[in-house]
């Protein structure tokens, strides 16, 4: 390893940086960061850094939690914490060795305008030198002003404490920012890894600033019943739903590559209305984007043979970086479809060991799922979220938060086809996965629609 990685492995509370242990929120995350387990302990620290834009990967797939924190990924983070102000009109660097172009230079400007960062007796920053605790201490200190703190108990190794660093020092022990390790030593000529540098990032942001963990999200907004009448609901000999009364119904289906070549002549001929058709998937481990390799053809197929489309695709994103992406790549992807059906987003998590979705909560799917509609909506099509009872009951996908994107999918494989008991309004019910269409190799999922589409304001609907 090199002079800027730690020599072991990384553990919890290595000369503990951080607040308390209780301050780290006790579960899996996921982060785009493929070196990043979402198992262990530092996890939740780097998704809570990455969600609210606080240090940045060396790569948008590498985190490096192993190599040592510079001063100046310190520096920006305080920055960014600061709302990243502009710099002054003719503002010149102090450090020699912070050219301009530099990707930390509006940070170390920033930073030695408001005193956080004094720098080298040589006029030099060392913006990649590797940070010491006691430099930590002081950057901190100086971000909130200096405060007075009590004299605090003295560490074992106090008398290695540099002067300039005392009163810093003594300041983060009083205020619980930094505490040294359980044989009271706080080691201030020591480093810190990156892993152990979002945690304290985390925290420091969490008790001066009142930063949680998750994103921001609408307020809550109360989700309609489902006030679908059970006795409404009517079974065919061929397993086909239909809905009587004054709701709007039609049939259809959903394909995707899973089916293979589809006879469409053939399923036209059946009477089903409409088709969802996947466009695309991202991969549950690299993250990869790839078309759907039958969609042109489901979208030919479909469409020539009088039914209506929408599409889904199957997001494995983790952040709302991530949900745009796809969302944006979709849109091109069904240009020049009339479209009249919704643009789904079909989030699922993945339960192999190095699915990057596993330690995907509620918030962290729900603010994808906005991200996604929100480009699919200004684009002028109908989004639609998709989801299961168990992945609503748990809050898995937070409907109350994505009201303002109404449409909803749900996915229920009742025994016998009973009618759902789900307690909230769907616009549409896949309700097998087992389902037969001429003209289809093996199981289709099947599906009830009952919403009149074109009273939503889609861009391919007439007038």
């Amino acid at each position: 390893m090199t002079a800027k990685h730690i020599t072991k492995k990384l553990a919890a509370g290595l000369m503990a940086l951080t607040l308390t242990a209780s301050m780290v929120p006790a579960q899996g995350a996921a982060t785009t960061y493929l070196d990043v387990d979402h198992k262990l302990w530092y996890a939740p620290a780097v998704e809570f850094c990455q969600q609210h834009g606080l240090m940045d990967g060396s790569s948008y797939t590498d985190f490096e939690p192993d190599v040592l924190m510079t001063r100046a990924t310190l520096a920006e983070a305080l920055y960014r914490l600061a709302g990243r102000p502009a710099p002054e009109e003719g503002e010149e660097m102090p450090f020699s060795d912070v050219q301009e172009g530099h990707p930390n230079w509006s940070a170390v400007a920033w930073a030695a305008r408001n005193k956080v960062v004094n720098g080298y007796p040589d006029g030099t920053f060392g913006p990649e030198d590797p940070i010491t605790r006691e430099q930590i201490a002081a950057l901190l200190w100086n971000a909130q002003g200096q405060p007075s703190a009590p004299e605090a108990a003295a560490y074992g190794d106090g008398a290695d404490i540099s002067d300039w660093a005392r009163d810093a020092v003594n300041w983060a022990r009083s205020a619980g920012v930094m505490v040294g390790s359980n044989d009271n030593l706080f080691n201030p000529q020591g480093n810190a890894g990156r892993a152990d540098g979002a945690t304290l990032v985390m925290n420091y942001a969490r008790q001066f600033y009142g930063m949680e963990p998750g994103y921001p999200l609408p307020e809550s907004r109360e989700v309609p019943p489902n006030k679908y009448v059970s006795e409404n609901f009517l079974l065919d000999e061929n397993g086909y739903l239909s809905y009587i009364g004054d709701v709007p119904c039609s049939r259809g289906i959903d394909v995707s590559a899973h089916q293979k070549e589809i006879d469409w002549a053939r399923v036209g001929a059946v009477g089903l209305d409409f088709a969802m058709v996947r466009a695309g998937y991202r991969g549950y481990t690299k993250g990869t984007i790839v078309k759907d390799e039958y969609f042109e053809a489901n979208m030919r197929g479909a469409l020539n043979n009088g039914m209506q489309v929408g599409v889904y695709f199957f997001s494995q994103a983790v952040t709302p970086e991530e949900a745009e992406e796809e969302a944006r790549i979709l849109l091109e992807w069904i240009e020049g479809y009339p479209i009249t059906y919704p643009v789904v987003f079909d989030w699922e998590r993945q339960d192999h060991d190095n699915s990057r979705t596993q330690g995907a909560d509620g918030n962290t799917v729900t603010a994808c799922a906005l991200a996604f509609c929100k480009v699919i909506s200004e684009a002028g099509y109908i989004p639609m979220t998709y989801g299961s009872p168990t992945k609503i009951y748990k809050e898995r996908l937070l409907l109350d938060r994505l009201q303002d994107y109404p449409a909803f999918w749900l996915a229920h494989y009742t025994k016998d086809t009973v009618p759902t008991s789900f307690r909230y309004h769907y616009s549409m019910w896949q309700y097998s996965s087992t389902g037969r269409v001429d003209g289809i190799e093996g199981n289709v999922d099947l599906n009830i629609c009952l919403t009149d589409w074109s009273t939503w304001g889609g861009k391919n609907f007439p007038g």
